[in-house]
């Protein structure tokens, strides 16, 4: 009896000793690759780097390489550089295996690039930016803020920035000082005014990246669902995508979306993950190419500190003018609510609106289940696939018109909706847009618009704080009329035209033989929207402003 309780404990303490020793193993494994991955990176940055960048006897990092940190973006554009100015010779493989090395171990932190992602995702329409006062006479008339302040720097580095400044544009100082906004000569400017401001503000050594240095990274392979906006011709969208995890922080993955409007979109996509949480993807959709929509499209997303969620944006347009807002949620076993589209009931007549989230399941289709907040009825219900809920609801007329919180027993999370009477006034997003003429010597730079209905709010009176916008309304009408600033002004004739989904499409570039004094196809236009509401006797209508101005020729990853 003995003999047989020693052997069970040694044959039990053999089994977990193999069972740890295989993690250990899997761990190490992994720990492998990664180090593999990262002793790569540092080789080919002292192979390639080193004949120009001299190490520093302390530790032998390059100084002016490791003294200052990037996003991926702003590692792509040093490399650039290099290449364009300084003649360096990089061998296939070599930038992407560079970006990735400087990205993870001289990047930036979540909490860094949070407040300047918008120009990472290339939201080049936003103008308003907190400038800081040094730099608003010398850095910003060259450079977008966003692109400053997506930097760190040593003391050392921030202060030789200018030297090197200089030793490449040897014309800066006349250049900036032409604009009218220096008293002092560039020079000194930066010297005694920026440079003080980003050796405190933007120090190489922060909390912030440190922390991040410290903390594990997430695994981003699983099943994530997807709640996204197209204000093109799709709407809002939802759908899954499925993540597979390949050579270190590299994925493959499968979607499937589906838009308001019913139509679909399938595809691929093939990304990695710079820093521990920034997503940059090529993905293949089994869409049509067409102006406006280029194939492939290119996803520019960034992950929450806890690896949960994912967003961003998803880039239609090789240079970002067009795009996709969208928002990856980790695929949980409890049944979780997401969304509701569209987010607004009209009272009087039924409604159909769709239910997106996880771990719906037909013994939920209940009306007693599903709650859409007072004043509104469920008349039906059923599932559409394994991640939806169409309910037909109604809302009687003369009920409170305002935001109603939809929820469902027994699942987590909780949608809104607005209750509304009829759409009293639209509006036109952006109220300001531009374009640029394109495609023969350079690519055409398109302008989306989309409509967005309001009510008066409780004031009934348009245009005061207490109105309530809706949201994307439809169909809509829409044309280009002249925006007069001159005499016999007729730009609307040669800046583009604009389709029925609200897609500006510029003219050509190059100058237009038709045109007074043979002008390209550049001006001012309003673009108008009709929108006919149900038994109204004539259309609403907005108007927003279009500036097409003439056409660009570089286009660097950060503005």
């Amino acid at each position: 009896m003995r003999a047989r309780k020693i052997l069970q404990f040694v044959v039990s303490r053999g089994c977990l000793l193999f069972l740890l020793g295989s993690l250990i193993g899997m761990v190490q494994s992994v720990g492998a690759v990664e180090d593999k991955e990262a002793l790569l990176g540092r080789e080919v940055l002292e192979t390639r780097c080193s004949g120009c960048h001299a190490p520093q006897e302390e530790g032998g990092k390059f100084d002016a390489i490791e003294a200052q940190r990037k996003s991926p973006e702003g590692w792509s554009m040093t490399l650039s550089r290099m290449v364009r100015t300084h003649g360096v010779e990089l061998q296939d493989g070599d930038a992407r295996i560079l970006v990735k090395y400087l990205s993870d171990h001289y990047g930036l932190a979540p909490a860094e690039v949070e407040p300047y992602r918008f120009i990472l995702e290339q939201r080049n329409t936003r103008t308003t930016q907190n400038v800081p006062e040094p730099l608003q006479a010398g850095c910003i008339q060259c450079h977008s803020y966003a692109r400053i302040a997506l930097q760190r720097r040593t003391q050392d580095s921030w202060e030789r920035l200018p030297d090197a400044k200089v030793a490449l544009m040897a014309n800066i100082g006349s250049e900036t000082a032409s604009a009218g906004q220096l008293k002092d000569y560039w020079f000194e400017n930066a010297k005694k005014k920026a440079v003080p401001h980003l050796i405190k503000a933007q120090p190489f050594q922060t909390e912030a990246w440190t922390a991040w240095q410290a903390v594990k990274k997430p695994n981003y392979a699983g099943t994530w669902l997807v709640v996204g906006h197209d204000p093109g011709r799709g709407g809002d969208y939802t759908g899954r995508l499925t993540l597979t995890a390949g050579e270190v922080d590299q994925y493959t993955g499968e979607f499937s979306y589906t838009f308001a409007d019913g139509s679909q979109m399938n595809g691929s996509t093939t990304g990695t993950i710079y820093a521990g949480y920034q997503w940059r993807g090529v993905a293949q959709a089994n869409e049509t190419r067409e102006a406006g929509r280029e194939i492939p499209q290119r996803e520019i997303f960034f992950a929450a500190e806890n690896g949960n969620t994912v967003s961003g944006r998803r880039l239609l347009t090789n240079l970002g003018d067009l795009g996709m807002d969208e928002t990856w949620y980790r695929s949980q076993d409890a049944a979780r609510l997401l969304t509701v589209s569209p987010a607004m009931i009209q009272t009087g007549s039924p409604q159909t609106v769709r239910i997106f989230g996880n771990g719906f399941s037909g013994d939920m289709l209940s009306s007693d289940n599903f709650s859409f907040g007072e004043g509104v009825g469920v008349l039906s219900l059923r599932l559409d696939g394994e991640d939806a809920v169409v309910a037909e609801v109604f809302a009687k007329a003369g009920v409170k018109e305002g935001q109603r919180t939809v929820s469902v027993k027994g699942v987590a999370g909780e949608g809104q909706v607005l209750v509304y009477g009829a759409v009293d006034y639209i509006r036109i997003t952006p109220e300001r847009g531009f374009a640029r003429p394109g495609g023969i010597r350079t690519p055409k730079i398109f302008q989306q618009f989309e409509v967005v209905g309001y009510t008066n709010g409780p004031d009934d009176t348009k245009g005061t704080d207490d109105d309530v916008k809706l949201g994307r309304i439809g169909p809509v009408k829409w044309n280009l009329e002249e925006y007069v600033k001159r005499q016999n002004d007729d730009d609307v004739q040669y800046v583009g035209a604009i389709d029925q989904t609200g897609l500006f499409l510029p003219n050509d570039d190059g100058p237009n033989q038709k045109r007074h004094r043979m002008e390209g196809n550049v001006g001012d236009v309003w673009v108008e929207a009709w929108y006919m509401r149900e038994g109204a006797k004539r259309p609403m209508g907005a108007r927003a402003h279009l500036l097409v101005m003439p056409a660009k020729f570089v286009f660097p990853p950060i503005e």
